[in-house]
């Protein structure tokens, strides 16, 4: 049976987050056993990013085919240098070539799948990509802590195998390019570039804070994927349930409100929760079951928006990277000035009650966008 585009995007993106979740959810008890300290690890996070944002910067054509392969291929070699960690200066070096990957797969894959994915299901199928690593999630982290835990040479030759078998999945993709300008990218999402730069602040709390700083509690392969996959599991169905909801009311915008808040409240309180176990888990429980509902709809609402994707996706990459990278800044500045984030917390939370009211302001108060 010859399988549409649409599958085949969704196989490979599959295969490839199955990669990532076994081979790298778990290292950062391993990072730690390494003698990398919880600090330069969010530096390593902040060069990945960085490094994301300077490429894609600098690039103004992207083919399908040959990025991909690219990316597969930084994404190894960020592997294979962490495998034996010599120095704080291999590991930030590995996070470069992370950054590279990161760039060179995100563009072309978004164009492709959302370009594949029926106008009447952008909700849906945001839904289901944004679920695929959660799914993953709930599986991959504890199996490679146990294995990690037994035998490590084994748990990096899986990975190893992982990527190969990822990697084959490209042949299956269909090729394309496409040429964009920056300028031109970045004004066609006048609309939503300034929620999109307000995200990236914030991701600095799931993307760089919460996996680092839960080892302050966890610090073993095994306890942390479970911690992994308990984060996982709790947003999975509630993600493909609101996607067919949004799809069928047609109103996005709507539950980017709530949403918005809810995670804002939730961020207030990590300086309680950074000091108990059980509280931490409740907090980075409710993260994880709306941040999935979050990026599924934000994500729905950019497309819905932008229909041109050769020129938005190039551009919201660019503006959710340059939010990560002034986000991480941030956190980096306030662990100068603090054995463990606290204030951090509360500048996250505060920015991020930006989102609601800019996105009020603009589209109900000014009138000056129609969101979905």
């Amino acid at each position: 049976m010859r399988l549409t585009p649409y599958k085949r995007l969704l196989i490979f993106v599959t295969s490839a987050l199955w990669f990532s979740a076994f081979a790298r959810t778990i290292l950062p008890p391993y990072y730690l056993s390494q003698g990398i300290t919880l600090y330069q690890m969010i530096v390593a996070t902040l060069i990945a990013f960085a490094t994301q944002l300077v490429f894609l910067l600098f690039i103004r054509k992207v083919r399908a085919k040959p990025f991909w392969r690219l990316s597969m291929v930084t994404s190894f070699i960020s592997l294979l240098l962490i495998i034996q960690l010599t120095s704080v200066w291999q590991y930030y070096l590995a996070s470069v070539f992370s950054g590279i990957s990161m760039a060179t797969y995100w563009v072309a894959y978004n164009i492709a799948y959302f370009g594949a994915t029926p106008k009447q299901k952008i909700g849906l199928g945001s839904a289901i990509m944004f679920s695929i690593f959660p799914m993953l999630n709930i599986i991959a982290p504890p199996v490679a802590g146990l294995i990690m835990q037994w035998n490590a040479l084994v748990f990096w030759l899986l990975s190893v195998l992982f990527f190969g078998f990822s990697y084959l999945f490209i042949g299956m993709q269909e090729d394309f390019s496409v040429e964009y300008s920056l300028a031109a990218s970045l004004s066609e999402l006048r609309a939503t570039r300034g929620l999109l730069f307000l995200e990236g602040i914030w991701e600095a709390l799931p993307l760089a804070i919460i996996p680092v700083y839960t080892l302050y509690f966890i610090k073993t392969p095994l306890s942390y994927g479970a911690f992994a996959a308990y984060l996982s599991l709790i947003g999975v169905a509630a993600n493909l349930l609101l996607g067919k909801t949004t799809d069928k009311l047609q109103k996005r915008v709507l539950f980017l409100y709530p949403l918005t808040l809810i995670l804002a409240a939730a961020t207030f309180l990590f300086p309680y929760a950074s000091t108990q176990l059980p509280l931490w888990l409740i907090v980075t429980g409710i993260i994880n079951f709306f941040l999935p509902l979050f990026w599924n709809t934000s994500t729905s609402m950019v497309i819905d928006t932008h229909p041109n994707l050769e020129s938005a996706i190039p551009g919201r990459e660019i503006v959710l990277a340059a939010g990560r990278v002034l986000g991480f800044s941030l956190v980096l500045m306030s662990l100068s000035f603090e054995r463990q984030p606290r204030v951090i917390y509360i500048v996250l939370a505060t920015i991020f009650l930006i989102y609601p009211l800019y996105l009020w302001w603009i589209s109900r108060f000014k009138k000056k966008y129609a969101f979905r």
